[in-house]
């Protein structure tokens, strides 16, 4: 199931978090989702670096800031649910 949240980068874990209503879901090196940019979605992959990036298709790549918050979809199956908030 395709479900639109929010990607934000948690402080303590220093770690990406994917969060759809009040549930929280780890995101890592590797995993895909759909990214919005100016209405838009594109299949992006998350990378690291010394910096977090993700790459969009195989052309065009940019680093993730971790004052921003990012609208994603995801499919909720793909991904591990974390049990405490941060």
């Amino acid at each position: 199931m395709i479900r639109r949240g929010i990607l934000v980068f948690d402080l303590r874990e220093q770690e990406w978090r994917v969060w759809i209503g009040q549930t929280s879901y780890w995101i890592g090196q590797g995993y895909t989702f759909e990214l919005r940019i100016q209405n838009r979605y594109f299949r992006a992959y998350m990378e690291k670096d010394s910096d977090w990036f993700v790459t969009l298709g195989n052309d065009a790549s940019f680093v993730l800031h971790t004052e921003e918050v990012y609208k994603i979809r995801i499919n909720v199956q793909d991904y591990i649910p974390v049990d405490a908030p941060f």
